[in-house]
């Protein structure tokens, strides 16, 4: 961990570490949901479609969703 923590320090990063055990704690599980609820809509029949729509998913992300979801995962955010 020694080179992450250099890199931390120089990106001016933090980082919070989680729970890997609980789902209900682990804000990656709020975008899972709301993906998959994305997908289904879309209904998409080959890969090269749910490729495009975890892209534009993924693009649509901004700092207040991340914000949101650590949140609500009982996460400080401020």
């Amino acid at each position: 961990m020694v080179n992450g923590k250099c890199c931390q320090v120089s990106l001016g990063a933090k980082v919070i570490c989680l729970s890997s055990y609980s789902p209900d704690f682990n804000p990656i599980e709020l975008w899972w949901s709301q993906l998959k609820s994305s997908l289904r809509s879309f209904a998409p029949t080959t890969t090269e479609m749910v490729d495009k729509l975890i892209s534009v998913a993924l693009d649509l992300i901004n700092p207040q969703h991340l914000r949101n979801w650590f949140a609500s995962c009982c996460y400080c955010t401020s």
